[in-house]
């Protein structure tokens, strides 16, 4: 898992502009399946079968910042992509398409309570960017006691787990697509035209899910970072099936592999694109629990992430 997290991890592709990611998951993926990209950019992996039709999706773009416009003296103003928070982007280091660097900073005088995106802006030290220009966080993967520490574990931690789950997945009769979506961050606009053109008969989604498991936010029976993998029930965009709930389950109840479930009434999947796709299809979300989604620095437990393939893997092929 760390092997692909480090080639995962740097690629420049925020939402929309995911060409990088793009071109490292399809020479990643070419050993597993036939290989192909939609019009929208989604790459797809298939492995043929004449069974049941089954669509894994996991995102590849990332929240970032696109240029809107420049200041006098070069300082590029900028929209967010995705979910941000000012206050924990402040004084961090970016870095554009086109191999610019600068740093996020905040108008003089402004109160942490009253920061807001329009209020800052990214100092390239003089060096020119565009409008229209995209960047995200600096920082390569840090591996310590099991865990690692980086920008974009959502959902490039998604990602490697379903390359994981594709050298894992053993020969089966089910005909089963991985695809890697596009600009899940900013509406999960990719996923659905992709199921769209694959008709599934049921789709997991592949993703993160934040976990109150630190001091001040702990709640009694919440996930935890080390709990195992989730298998989420609900969200803010879809009751996930309990067909592809139950498969899941029994999926881990096999293998003897301790589970969390999740019902919150918040955040959203590529499940909730897919399972409204034509004339419906039964979806659900494996998920692996992280702390402090969206932020510069992202933690997540490697040996959930690989349980999380094992169970993926062994679910696809019952």
């Amino acid at each position: 898992m760390d092997k692909l997290l480090k080639q995962l991890i740097p690629p420049v592709s925020a939402s929309g502009h995911e060409d990088a990611i793009r071109k490292v998951i399809a020479e990643l993926g070419k050993a597993y399946g036939e290989v192909s990209t939609d019009a929208l950019g989604n790459l797809i992996i298939h492995r043929p079968g004449s069974e049941r039709r089954i669509m894994i999706a996991a995102h590849m773009d990332s929240v970032g910042l696109i240029v809107t416009f420049l200041e006098e003296g070069g300082f590029a103003r900028f929209a967010n992509l995705g979910g941000l928070k000012p206050v924990y982007i402040v004084g961090q280091r970016v870095r554009f398409e086109n191999g610019v660097y600068g740093v996020i900073c905040q108008d003089s005088g402004v109160e942490p309570k009253d920061l807001t995106v329009e209020k800052l802006y990214v100092d390239t030290a003089g060096t020119k960017v565009s409008v229209g220009d995209t960047a995200v966080f600096c920082g390569e993967p840090i591996f310590q006691d099991g865990k690692v520490i980086s920008p974009y574990l959502d959902n490039r931690l998604g990602c490697a787990v379903c390359l994981r789950a594709l050298e894992l997945l053993p020969e089966t009769d089910n005909d089963v697509f991985f695809v890697f979506t596009v600009q899940e961050e900013v509406g999960l606009r990719g996923a659905k035209p992709a199921a769209y053109a694959i008709e599934p008969d049921l789709a997991i989604a592949v993703d993160i899910c934040g976990v109150p498991d630190t001091p001040g936010s702990f709640k009694p029976n919440a996930l935890t970072l080390s709990g195992g993998p989730v298998i989420k029930l609900m969200d803010a965009r879809v009751l996930c099936h309990p067909t592809v709930v139950d498969l899941l389950k029994n999926a881990a109840k096999r293998m003897k592999m301790k589970t969390q479930l999740q019902v919150t009434k918040h955040g959203g999947t590529d499940a909730g694109a897919m399972f409204n796709t034509r004339g419906g299809v039964p979806s659900g979300v494996l998920a692996i629990p992280i702390r402090y989604t969206h932020n510069p620095n992202e933690i997540a437990d490697l040996t959930v992430a690989e349980d999380c393939a094992r169970l993926l893997a062994e679910a696809i092929s019952e």
